[in-house]
């Protein structure tokens, strides 16, 4: 069925791929909102402690019995009390617009960046040759990157990456094919439970290897000198270090302590070698 160019395909473009669900966040307007409602709160701070004091100065009996006793302040009629009431309302409605507005931000904040290679596609898919999908101000939306939030970003490991990069186009699936056929798309799909799980198999298989490959080649060369077991060991944790810092998101820390827990299986499997025959 065919579809208006413009919000209906660029809705449905996203739709069926969450990769593409990358929104702006419009980090300085919402700077700038704070500011403003910050700067509010404060004016509303200084009517409030102006109140205060001009209180304090008059000695007026009935503003000390409100400022200490609950039940003059809230139903005193005098035009003092019910002053300080209906500034503190406007304080109480702006406090918890402002805190909410920061809660929200917070959330914001904490929202990772699309990948480069997501907000690529994205963007070129978006431009169509130089034919922007929308129109107007919406034309420049993805002029900057540092501003965009993905809402459901990829395990992005280097890995991933890889695999994506090198096996994407092998995992199209056939309705991506025949629609990119159709409408003349260059971007292609793929599943992307596909390359995780890839990933995941990889991963696994990689680790089974290193480990019992440097068991297997330590047992092989149990009675051989002392120089070349050493210099096995170091040859494995080397290669250990290099995957697990190279096609991992793991970080210095994580790197460190995989890796010593690596050369210590290894130092105790040579220091206390299984029995031969």
């Amino acid at each position: 069925m065919g579809m208006l160019k413009g919000y209906p395909t660029f809705s449905a473009f996203i739709a069926r791929d969450q990769d593409a669900a990358i929104y702006r966040k419009y980090e300085s307007l919402s700077a700038r909102n704070l500011l403003y409602m910050s700067s509010e709160i404060h004016e509303l701070e200084g009517q409030l402690k102006a109140l205060d004091e001009a209180d304090f100065k008059s000695a007026c009996f009935v503003a000390e019995g409100a400022a200490r006793k609950w039940e003059h302040y809230s139903t005193g009629e005098h035009p003092k009390i019910q002053e300080h009431r209906e500034l503190q309302a406007r304080i109480r409605v702006k406090l918890k617009e402002y805190h909410e507005a920061l809660l929200l931000e917070s959330q914001v904040l904490e929202l990772k960046k699309p990948t480069q290679r997501t907000f690529k596609n994205v963007k070129r898919w978006f431009q169509n040759g130089g034919q922007m999908v929308l129109l107007g101000r919406d034309a420049h939306l993805f002029d900057n990157e540092d501003d965009m939030v993905a809402l459901a970003p990829l395990d992005d490991d280097r890995l991933s990456r890889l695999l994506r990069a090198v096996l994407g186009w092998f995992f199209e699936d056939t309705e991506s094919r025949a629609r990119r056929v159709e409408h003349g798309e260059e971007l292609y799909y793929f599943p992307e439970r596909k390359i995780q799980r890839i990933g995941l198999v990889m991963s696994i298989l990689l680790s089974a290897i290193l480990l019992i490959g440097a068991i297997s080649c330590l047992y092989m060369i149990a009675n051989k000198s002392k120089s070349l077991i050493l210099g096995m060991i170091v040859l494995f944790t080397c290669l250990f270090a290099c995957v697990v810092g190279l096609l991992t998101n793991a970080r210095r820390a994580e790197v460190f302590g995989s890796t010593a827990a690596y050369a210590a299986v290894l130092v105790v499997f040579v220091s206390n070698p299984p029995g031969i025959g």
